[in-house]
């Protein structure tokens, strides 16, 4: 035999060895890992804060309708061409975070109106300089103009602008998309492109000195669609009218309301009469609310798997002392009695005297009660009416006719195990 082929007896045991050593690592760390619980959820909401924050803190924005989003859904080709054509676009993550010191010389645009508040959609609308909805929701259509509704847009034909409006005039043509414009827009204002079914992708409301432009067909001004039919003159014309444009998304989690300051200034939208009172919102929750939330419940989960996983079968384990049957018997009698559990105790003897006796008759267990109480009533020799009464009869409502329903079963038990 050569060299090659003779194994080496202590290489095998060398590999035993090892082997036995990682899993002896394995079992210590598991019970590590048990008796120290809090070191483990320590060690996975670090990991999970951790993918949270690189998750974050992505630099591509996803969000739909915001300028810093590049793909189809966003608008930054808008702001862009904007910027290039000299005017300041600045998103806000919060309408706090506008701070507009000249509402005169900006544009105020707000994308996706729909999360919007009660009081956030009355605060904008006390805002003295022009106004820009994209996307707007019923609640601020209805509060600019209470006939005026927003409605969807089943066809996406491309309509005329049919209307005086300048901005719409220069546009020519848009694709009416997503949702419309209907009803009436009150006095001095004006419903442009329309379609087949009355739906108008664009609606101007002339407010004394401001302006305030509703963009219900949202697509138009976003990447994907920017280039298409008069988009881009729409777009860029009811958007560019100032030097400064401030854009915000609307934010389910975002509970603060837009401030401006007035030419001697003053902030607000009305800072000649000051409050008497304070109202306090109960709905007003501080910034970071929303990150915060989802931080905990995603701790919540983890603690919930945690606690639920299980680390194998469940085995039988011997019981350190021996009950013997009778004592439990016994027990769970007195169970009963003391809850005064009549009915119960008297519906588990009757079934394990059926029991009893189906096996004794040979009756099958998934037969039922329509085989058993004829089974019963032959080898008895009673009515099936009476064996029907004492296996399947009433609950009893106290102690003496629970006892009474034992007696007979004992009888009618007897008679059917009599030879």
């Amino acid at each position: 035999m050569s060299p090659a082929t003779v194994a080496d007896p202590r290489a095998d045991l060398a590999a035993t060895h090892t082997g036995f050593s990682r899993a002896d690592d394995s079992a210590t760390f598991v019970a590590r890992a048990r008796r120290r619980p809090i070191v483990v959820i320590a060690a996975v909401l670090f990991v999970a804060l951790i993918v949270t924050l690189v998750w974050t803190s992505r630099p591509e924005d996803y969000t739909e309708l915001s300028t810093n989003n590049s793909t189809p859904s966003g608008t930054r080709a808008l702001a862009q061409i904007l910027r290039d054509q000299g005017v300041d676009v600045r998103q806000v993550g919060t309408m706090a975070d506008a701070r507009i010191e000249d509402p005169a010389g900006t544009t105020l645009a707000i994308a996706d109106s729909e999360p919007l508040a009660a009081y956030q959609i009355e605060a904008l609308l006390e805002y003295p300089g022009d106004l820009v909805f994209v996307a707007p929701s019923q609640s601020v259509v209805g509060e600019i103009a209470p006939s005026l509704s927003v409605e969807p847009s089943l066809d996406a034909e491309v309509a005329e602008a049919r209307c005086d409006d300048p901005d719409a005039a220069a546009a020519e043509r848009l694709r009416v998309e997503e949702q419309g414009l209907a009803g009436d827009p009150g006095d001095g204002g004006r419903l442009c492109f329309p379609n087949g079914d009355g739906a108008h992708a664009y609606g101007v409301v002339e407010d004394g000195e401001r302006r305030i432009a509703l963009i219900a067909s949202w697509p138009l001004v976003t990447n994907a669609n920017l280039a298409d039919d008069g988009n881009a003159a729409l777009a860029l014309r009811a958007l560019g009218r100032h030097d400064s444009l401030v854009w915000y998304v609307g934010d389910l989690f975002d509970p603060s309301t837009v401030t401006w300051s007035d030419p001697d200034g003053a902030s607000g939208a009305d800072d000649a009469a000051p409050p008497t009172e304070i109202e306090a919102n109960p709905d007003f929750l501080p910034p970071g609310t929303g990150s915060a939330v989802y931080l905990l419940a995603l701790t919540v989960l983890l603690a919930a798997w945690w606690r639920a996983r299980r680390f194998g079968p469940l085995v039988r384990e011997p019981l350190p002392v021996i009950v013997r049957a009778s004592e439990a018997t016994r027990g769970r009698a007195r169970l009963y009695r003391r809850s005064r559990a009549s009915g119960r105790a008297t519906a588990a003897l009757r079934a394990t005297a059926a029991a009893r006796m189906a096996r004794r008759l040979g009756v099958p267990r998934a037969s039922g009660r329509a085989a058993l109480i004829p089974a019963i009533a032959r080898a008895a020799d009673r009515p099936e009416t009476d064996v029907e009464r004492i296996l399947y009869g009433p609950a009893p409502t106290d102690d003496s006719t629970m006892m009474s329903i034992i007696h007979e079963l004992d009888t009618l038990e007897s008679e059917v195990h009599r030879p």
